[in-house]
């Protein structure tokens, strides 16, 4: 399940070690509005999503879909090939490059293969 805008603050405001009250001045709203967003009772307006990120001193695609790692998780629902492209993640550029010329290699045997089979 993609994660909402609710739980992206609210893990952004725990890690920055921001109170609702805090935050809720530091964007001039109340904090029973920061709450309804965390509970994800109630959306922001785009404006107030700019106000959070720059409180918060992150982007507005990160407060709203969540870090790179979370979405990488949430669009790849194989756990083996999720950890498989994180441990590539740590090799050198030229495995690496090498990673990726195997995997185009693979996609374009099987996509030639799709079309030939039409």
């Amino acid at each position: 399940m993609a994660n909402k805008f609710g739980d992206n603050l609210k893990k952004i405001r725990v890690e920055k070690n921001v109170s609702q009250q805090e935050l809720a001045d530091m964007i001039s709203t109340h904090s029973t509005h920061i709450s309804r967003y965390e509970r994800n009772l109630a959306a922001p307006s785009i404006d107030v999503v700019k106000k959070i990120a720059e409180a918060l001193d992150v982007s507005t695609d990160t407060l709203i879909y969540g870090t790179q790692d979370e979405k990488a998780k949430n669009s790849l629902k194989d756990a083996d090939l999720l950890n498989l492209f994180t441990k590539v993640q740590l090799l050198d550029k030229q495995d690496l490059n090498a990673v990726k010329s195997l995997l185009k290699a693979y996609v374009f045997q099987k996509d030639t293969q799709a079309r030939l089979a039409q």
